[in-house]
């Protein structure tokens, strides 16, 4: 899979008002954030979902991932609250518990983010994809999903 050159910060308006920043470079780590205030963080979801594509391809589709998670940020954050509110109701409050739900509502803020991407250029996305084998966005999806339903089991298990 190749890599990008240099770092490239690139600049989006969320729906929501606020001017969002993602850098993506040479490094390991993508950096998001608002202004000066930028959160590093492994690229694993667009690292597996980009494998095989192209230079320019893979980082279009990282960086319009990246900038998805921004867009729906207010949704993930009322399901992680409904999440949560349904695992203290359930007693389910350990340490384990919780942080095992929250691992999966960033799964689900994954598939929701990767969603979206696909959402705003359905033709294009399947195009970027055409020529790559299935296996790696077959896994993306399968992990993501075991995950998110995970978290509900854990919450409603009795």
């Amino acid at each position: 899979m190749s890599v990008p050159v240099e770092t490239e910060t690139r600049y989006k308006r969320l729906w929501f008002g606020p001017k969002a920043r993602v850098m993506i470079g040479t490094g390991f780590l993508h950096k998001s954030g608002f202004g000066a205030l930028m959160i590093p963080h492994p690229p694993i979801a667009n690292w597996l979902l980009r494998w095989g594509l192209p230079n320019h391809l893979r980082c279009d589709l990282s960086f319009d991932h990246e900038f998805a998670h921004f867009q729906t940020a207010p949704m993930i954050i009322f399901y992680m609250l409904v999440l949560l509110i349904f695992a203290s109701v359930r007693g389910r409050t350990s340490i384990g518990a919780v942080l095992f739900v929250l691992a999966s509502v960033q799964a689900a803020w994954e598939l929701m983010s990767e969603g979206l991407v696909m959402l705003m250029d359905p033709a294009s996305y399947r195009m970027s994809y055409n020529a790559l084998i299935r296996l790696p966005r077959v896994l993306f999806w399968a992990i993501g999903g075991m995950l998110t339903v995970a978290g509900w089991v854990v919450v409603l298990h009795r």
